[in-house]
């Protein structure tokens, strides 16, 4: 059997801290933020602009996929981690279920917790 779990900051750790610790409208989930590297010598004109990737899901771990998502891109260039909670990894029990396998679904209204039982 398999469940679907929309991806929230109340199912998920960041870099492995709870999700609820972090503001979720700073994750760049479709790619559009940019961050500009200014460079600070005097006279110069040169300036580097990164474009935030899109969420990508990482191979398979002990504990099941997860995601690396851009954060507060345009300030920081940042590009965190996001993982199930620990309840939902692979050999834990889950609603009172033994996870089989836990993996990342893009769907078109965002990503998922895809758990087999």
């Amino acid at each position: 059997m398999k469940r679907e779990y929309k991806i929230t900051k109340h199912n998920s750790t960041v870099c492995g801290y709870p999700g609820r610790d972090f503001d979720w409208s700073k994750f760049c989930w479709d790619g559009k933020a940019s961050h500009v590297d200014r460079c600070h010598v005097q006279g110069c004109k040169h300036c580097h602009t990164y474009k935030a990737p899109l969420p990508w899901v990482d191979g398979e771990a002990d504990h099941g996929e997860y995601l690396h998502v851009p954060y507060n891109y345009e300030d920081d260039c940042t590009i965190y981690r996001v993982r199930a909670n620990d309840t939902m990894y692979v050999e834990a029990t889950y609603r009172g279920q033994k996870v089989k396998s836990l993996k990342v679904v893009k769907k078109d209204d965002g990503w998922y917790w895809v758990l087999e039982f």
